[in-house]
């Protein structure tokens, strides 16, 4: 702490701003807006502090993550910290080889919601653990009866089926609807299919205007100029998941070559 304060720059702010300490039950209706341009002003103040703009506690608070405002990764929806149960995947050799709850592990993720797909993170490192894509199969339930966890979420795609634990029935609605929410406004047009049986819908005016991957052809494979993508080579380029890893883009590339 001694070599953290040392390092600090001069002239950044290091105090804690505050808070008024008159309780919410005494102030009268015509002042809640005094007292909600107090709290924006003193959130202003925390994130305009280095020290307190990176701490994960300000960050889980906020619920944002390094992923939240690229661009590129599509709008933000919600995020936070959810524990995770092991399992779920319907790729042969993925899952548990054992059966009942013993077999299970619960692992705390950090869940981010995109409009075409959801992922989850190791909170510690930020190391992206899962991608789980949204296709015409994606559906959410809750509740113990279908998810065999109390206070559980269950999110479904072609891939896999996600079991989350919430703390309480009203914090796995928040999720439920959260997600639900953000999906049918941002990413409606992955839910149905397209044509050729495609899970995607045509994009125009896209700098990769050509096919990503010809399978048919004898000679080649061919690409569009791999700068316009930001691919991971696990993807899977045929859908649903139902022979193990041979339609995986790597897996493809290796047999090619």
């Amino acid at each position: 702490h001694t070599v953290r304060r040392q390092s600090i720059k001069r002239g950044e702010p290091r105090q804690m701003p505050s808070l008024p300490h008159t309780a919410e039950s005494t102030v009268r209706e015509e002042h809640f807006s005094s007292r909600r341009k107090q709290l924006e002003d003193y959130l202003t103040k925390i994130l305009k502090m280095p020290m307190y703009r990176n701490y994960h506690g300000t960050m889980e608070f906020i619920g944002v993550s390094q992923l939240s405002f690229i661009h590129d990764l599509g709008p933000k929806g919600i995020e936070g910290l959810i524990m995770k149960r092991s399992g779920g995947h319907r790729i042969p050799g993925l899952n548990c080889c054992g059966q009942g709850r013993m077999c299970y592990r619960w692992s705390k993720r950090w869940l981010v919601v995109k409009d075409s797909f959801l992922l989850y993170m190791k909170p510690d490192s930020g190391a992206i653990a899962f991608v789980l894509l949204v296709d015409k199969e994606f559906n959410i339930k809750i509740g113990q009866k279908e998810t065999e966890t109390k206070y559980g979420l269950q999110i479904d795609n072609l891939s896999r089926s996600l079991i989350l634990k919430c703390n309480s029935y009203r914090h796995a609605q928040w999720w439920r609807q959260g997600i639900d929410e953000f999906i049918r406004k941002h990413g409606k047009d992955f839910l149905t299919e397209h044509r050729f049986g495609s899970y995607a819908a045509v994009q125009e005016n896209t700098l990769a205007k050509w096919p990503m991957l010809c399978l048919q052809t004898t000679y080649a494979v061919f690409f569009p100029p791999l700068y316009f993508l930001r691919l991971s080579p696990e993807i899977f380029m045929k859908r649903p998941v139902v022979e193990g890893n041979r339609w995986r883009l790597d897996c493809i590339l290796k047999r090619k070559a």
